[in-house]
């Protein structure tokens, strides 16, 4: 009530002030009580009372730009102003190089003629919430409908910034002697016969849902406000309905007084230097303990464009990926990634093929000549990036991300003939902040090329990524593969055997055969040398395979390596323990959320699902990393190697559901970045596969990093953002070439020449034949000799064009054509390459088939 007075008081104030004085006042800030804060606008935000244009949550920068009337400054530094309307809690930020205004929520939605009902509202929204009820309901609460509508917020200034506290849940209490749920008959009989007036009938009828499967009829909580509240009330207490009444559907349908529900959430924004930073912390975030909040969608609709809009939508799909504004594509269904890819402790028994993890936490939308970046700073671990087009429940194109605070699981349980399937939960929740930084591009940083420029820039700031020195030639990475695991029979009796692939001695004879071949800078990543192979034993201590030519061997092949200019990166795995591993514990394993040990199954690559008939591995918990990382270091320390590979600790991140104590993905990588931290120090160069932003800077070789994206049914086309980002920095290659779903060396040394990447193989020595009938039959194609002498002129040929670049940052990528790119670096040099089956004339260049075109500057 105090709240509701204070608004009415502020409400009164503001009119006599404008009466008063015009439009120059103090304007407050509304809160509760006495909380109420004042700030005189400066000159500059006055200055920007104009007309309002654009149709759009962003403002057109070349225009004359204005803030909306009902907003006002709540804060501004060097570079940005923030505003607010403080009754509908939407806040705006001009950009004061480029005068963009951007908004958070649309502008012009009420002249959305699309959405309707929910959707209309949830163009109002900043924050949503979804969460399963005690009888099993999906259901959401967002800001503007549980809070704004209800007058339930504080809203409070602050150096800098902006704190608004929501309290969701129905504020008003009448709301309570309505029955949630209330069965077909008891509807009809106790309420709907005993109204004599046909309008009040409707009115009670309009805001009911009906449930025609579970045959009851549900409470429009959305409709239930204000005068229509009142008229509903007043009916049921017409009709006799009483709180018996109530119990009686309540006991019916398992409702409690729980379900009652309000859930408390503090959003900040801030100005911080070029930035706003937005931020939730959710260990701040209060509601029952019976509400299993799964996600929190954070800003859905900031800088969302609209139908006369032209640009595009940056998501962080593999390389990248780009979705087109008002694509049409309404019959796909809208993006949504997971970031850093599967988590093993969830369990998973069909892959997709062709998924491509998410390694960035970025995202971005483009206008003609502006364009905003989101960097999700906390809270990635556990973050998704959700994209839609115009056209499906809305005229808007949107871009942000979502925050999964609890994950599930479903569990199927039988008795009999009988089944049912219940949904389990993570016992304890994600507590750590969210926090999201919004960049903002003016006319000439306008594209995805100045998007990853400007997360670039944040990586050097915040993570201390260094640029690359120069060398004559790039790298060329190639992976030799030591031992593997082999089943073997004696008098028809089957035992595990150790089947060498590649011996320390073959493989400086390889070595030798490319150095013949004029191929230089060799990274020799080198796997399964160690603890029984490709599937190694724990790797909590070390012993070099004797069959590969024991410690004596790798030795020997290490003094080969440095007289020749040779990198060797001898590989290992930390998050895994492989079947029958040695020195495993089944307490070191993760848990999935069902409480079962989570266990890793072979995958067909026949059709992509589990090979449950086989033995399985183990996920490792993420506390059980820390100490295996230190007993390898230990060992590794002793054999004065230089080099190591990870093979997954900047590839995957698991979480550990054991009841006892959760490790989510965010402390889960925490914990990784210890290690990593750990490595780094301890060994001069490290390698990693994959690419992870959390890992990316402690390396200074990335394999296996995303060439291309998804290409989901939604997005319009690959983009290489994530080469945009740490070329110069980083060096990288993609999927070995001979391992690729697509093996053709032109379409390789063309992506590679685009994107300034190296060469990548997977190369053994043995027959191919001793991998038949064995789990690593898929390795058919890393047969050497198949290769190793294309492989040599195609690096010669990518050597001559990309070496006097690899110390610069690519400046600018764009399409030209259908099938044809341009690559332009930091001194000038640029690439232009033709993907199609005839040649292709730009800006006055021909461009071969399937070739390509080099121009500018060469220097360094």
């Amino acid at each position: 009530m105090k709240r509701r007075l204070a608004i009415i008081l502020t409400t009164v104030i503001i009119g006599c002030l404008l009466i008063s004085q015009g439009t120059n006042f103090a304007k407050p800030i509304s809160g509760t009580g006495s909380d109420l804060k004042t700030e005189t606008v400066s000159e500059s935000a006055q200055a920007d009372e104009q007309t309002v244009v654009g149709t759009a949550t962003s403002v057109d920068s070349g225009k004359a730009a204005s803030i909306a009337s009902d907003m006002e400054m709540a804060a501004e530094n060097e570079f940005l102003i923030l505003y607010v309307n403080t009754l509908t809690t939407e806040i705006a930020v001009k950009d004061k190089r480029s005068g963009a205004i951007w908004y958070s929520n649309p502008q012009d939605r009420e002249d959305d003629s699309l959405a309707t009902g929910y959707n209309k509202a949830k163009l109002n929204v900043q924050i949503e919430i979804s969460y399963l009820d005690n009888t099993g309901n999906s259901l959401k609460y967002d800001n503007y409908t549980h809070s704004v509508q209800n007058e339930q917020f504080v809203l409070e200034k602050v150096n800098g910034g902006l704190n608004i506290d929501y309290t969701l849940g129905e504020a008003k209490s009448d709301i309570d002697a309505i029955p949630k749920y209330i069965s077909e008959e008891r509807f009809q009989t106790l309420i709907i016969d005993k109204l004599e007036d046909a309008g009040e009938k409707r009115e009670v009828e309009k805001r009911f849902k009906h449930n025609e499967e579970e045959k009851r009829y549900e409470r429009r909580d959305s409709s239930l406000k204000g005068v229509g509240l009142k008229k509903v009330t007043d009916a049921f207490e017409k009709a006799g309905y009483n709180e018996e009444q109530k119990a009686i559907d309540n006991a019916a349908f398992g409702v409690t007084a729980a379900d009652n529900l309000t859930v408390k959430i503090p959003l900040l924004y801030r100005l911080d230097g070029e930035n706003l930073k937005v931020t939730i912390e959710s260990g701040s975030i209060e509601y029952p303990e019976s509400l299993k909040i799964q996600t929190l969608s954070l800003l859905p609709f900031f800088g969302a464009s609209g139908l006369g809009d032209e640009g595009y939508t940056l998501v962080p799909d593999g390389s990248g990926s780009l979705i087109r504004f008002n694509n049409e594509k309404t019959y796909a269904a809208p993006f949504r990634k997971e970031l850093y890819g599967t988590d093993s402790a969830i369990s998973q028994q069909i892959r997709i093929q062709n998924d491509k993890a998410a390694r960035l936490p970025v995202f971005g939308m483009k206008y003609v000549d502006r364009a905003i970046v989101g960097i999700i700073e906390e809270g990635d671990a556990v973050a998704s990036v959700e994209a839609d087009i115009s056209g499906r429940l809305n005229v808007y194109n949107t871009v942000s991300p979502s925050f999964t605070l609890r994950k599930l699981e479903e569990v199927t349980l039988t008795n009999g003939w009988r089944s049912s399937t219940v949904k389990k939960f993570q016992t304890e929740p994600f507590q750590g902040d969210i926090s999201v930084r919004y960049g903002f591009l003016g006319a000439e940083e306008a594209s995805y090329s100045g998007m990853a420029a400007h997360y670039r820039d944040y990586l050097i700031k915040q993570a201390g990524l260094t640029r690359l020195t120069d060398e004559e030639s790039i790298p060329f990475y190639a992976e030799f593969i030591g031992g593997i695991p082999k089943k073997k029979f004696f008098i028809g009796i089957p035992y595990n055997a150790y089947e060498s692939l590649t011996t320390f001695n073959q493989a400086e004879s390889v070595l030798g055969q490319m150095l013949d071949l004029g191929i230089g800078n060799i990274k020799l990543r080198y796997t399964g040398w160690f603890n029984g192979g490709i599937n190694h034993d724990l790797a909590k201590s070390i012993t070099v395979d004797k069959k590969l030519g024991g410690s004596k061997g790798l030795k020997e092949l290490k003094t080969y390596a440095d007289a020749n200019g040779i990198s060797l990166f001898p590989g290992a795995s930390f998050l895994e323990a492989a079947p029958q591993s040695e020195g495993f514990k089944k307490s070191q394993a993760s848990r999935f959320i069902t409480g079962k040990l989570a266990k890793v199954f072979p995958y067909s690559y026949a059709d992509f699902k589990e090979k449950d008939d086989l033995e399985p591995g183990y996920v490792l918990s993420p506390k059980s990393i820390p100490e295996v990382v230190s007993g390898f270091i230990d060992d590794y320390e002793k054999l004065q190697l230089t080099g190591l590979s990870l093979s997954d600790l900047g590839n995957k991140l698991n979480s550990d559901f054991n009841r006892s104590h959760v490790i989510d993905r965010e402390e889960s990588k925490s914990i990784m970045d210890e290690q990593l931290k750990r490595i780094s120090g301890s060994i001069e160069e490290i390698m990693l596969e994959g690419g992870n932003a959390y890992a990316a800077p402690y390396a200074e070789h990335i394999v296996e990093a995303p060439m291309t994206s998804s290409n989901f049914i939604i997005t319009d086309g690959s983009v290489p953002f994530f080469q945009l980002v740490f070329h110069g920095y980083v060096n990288y290659a993609g999927t070995a070439w001979n391992m690729a779903d697509d093996q053709d060396s032109t379409y390789n040394f063309l992506k590679a020449i685009e994107t300034g990447s190296a060469m990548n193989y997977t190369w053994f020595v043995a027959d191919s034949s001793v991998i038949k009938m064995t789990d690593f039959d898929h390795l058919y194609s890393a047969d050497y000799r198949l290769w190793i002498e294309e492989a040599a002129q195609r690096y010669r040929e990518l050597n001559d064009v990309l070496h006097d670049v690899q110390s610069q940052t690519i400046t600018d990528h764009r399409e030209l054509a259908k099938g044809v790119f341009q690559t332009t670096f930091e001194k000038g040099k640029t690439i232009i390459v033709n993907y199609n089956d005839m040649e292709s004339s730009v800006n006055g260049i021909i461009v071969g088939a399937k070739d390509y075109w080099v121009g500018g500057e060469t220097q360094r």
